[in-house]
């Protein structure tokens, strides 16, 4: 690249992630091969997530930390994109998820080596809180490309949000991030790169993701099915030569999911995450029972009424006799 360029902004929001975020950071640090900026939006932590980037900060000067008050996982990526300076725009999440070696100089080369690519996602395994074995997200190219062509809820699929990588100039000329979808933003940016250029599948596993069960894929499923449609009718909109502005204002018209008292957000989260609970005890099953049943035990504690989860906790007692 040309003088004062860098190959790659690496950008990650954080919020209250003391525990595990020093995990994540040192794993783009130790990448290599590779000219890059680590951009970090701590997205209004209360804890001492705050400290703890700003230690590698001092030791490391790739690292730019931006503090804001909370706003958000997609605002924050908003944040951290404006500022990126890299040709390319790679994703990373906190949470103790870890870029394995060698992913950022890979994607870097499958992009440098296709001009009309902009986008590149890569393989990730999903683990579980305490590193239990899940499953592999992988898509080869014609499951990629089907998947953001599909304009149907049943058979739209991305990539692995956490671990892609983007070309920032097409970033930019389709807008970026577009806050009004605070869940599926990933979705919404991916359908929109697709329709500019080529997106690439490496079906290479260069991410380990960790599944925690108050993740916002848990804690907002529904919302995130709901927010899907309109995106769905926005692509649908585009692709037929209009614009898709209504969408995004019946979007934001959209009612959020939490319940606003106290008593009701509470039972709701417990209710989701219960339902995070449970999903991880479902992956493992197969492969650790007895490590099944202590999330279905999670669950129930957290929801008595979860008949799934209730339902297979008993089928694996009786297995288990």
């Amino acid at each position: 690249m040309g003088k004062g360029y860098l190959d790659v902004s690496v950008v990650m929001s954080v919020k209250d992630d003391e525990h595990f975020v020093a995990q994540s950071v040192e794993s783009i640090l130790e990448q290599n091969d590779v000219d890059f900026e680590f951009i970090i939006v701590n997205d209004g932590s209360t804890d001492r997530t705050g400290e703890t980037i700003a230690k590698f900060q001092r030791k490391d000067s790739r690292i730019k930390v931006i503090e804001q008050k909370h706003k958000g996982l997609t605002n924050a990526l908003i944040t951290g994109c404006i500022l990126a300076n890299g040709k390319y725009i790679a994703r990373q999440d906190a949470g103790g998820d870890v870029s394995l070696p060698g992913r950022l100089r890979s994607q870097f080369e499958l992009l440098e080596g296709d001009d009309d690519a902009v986008m590149v996602g890569s393989g990730a395994r999903f683990v579980g809180p305490h590193g239990e074995y899940l499953y592999d997200a992988v898509m080869s190219q014609d499951e990629l490309d089907q998947g953001l062509r599909s304009l149907t809820i049943t058979s739209v699929r991305s990539p692995p949000h956490c671990c892609a990588m983007m070309r920032n100039s097409a970033y930019k000329k389709i807008g970026g991030y577009r806050g009004v979808f605070y869940v599926a933003q990933d979705l919404d940016l991916w359908m929109r790169l697709y329709e500019t250029g080529k997106t690439i599948a490496d079906e290479t596993i260069r991410y380990v993701a960790k599944v925690r069960p108050r993740d916002i894929s848990n804690l907002y499923r529904k919302r995130q099915i709901e927010t899907t449609k309109f995106i769905l009718e926005a692509a649908r909109l585009r692709r037929s030569g209009r614009d898709d502005t209504v969408m995004l204002d019946l979007a934001k018209q959209t009612k959020q999911e939490k319940p606003r008292s106290n008593i009701g957000r509470k039972l709701y989260n417990n209710n989701q995450e219960a339902k995070g609970l449970y999903h991880i005890g479902a992956c493992i099953n197969l492969t650790d029972s007895e490590r099944a049943r202590h999330y279905y035990r999670l669950a129930l504690r957290k929801q008595p009424l979860h008949i799934r989860a209730l339902l297979r906790l008993l089928s694996s007692y009786r297995n288990k006799v």
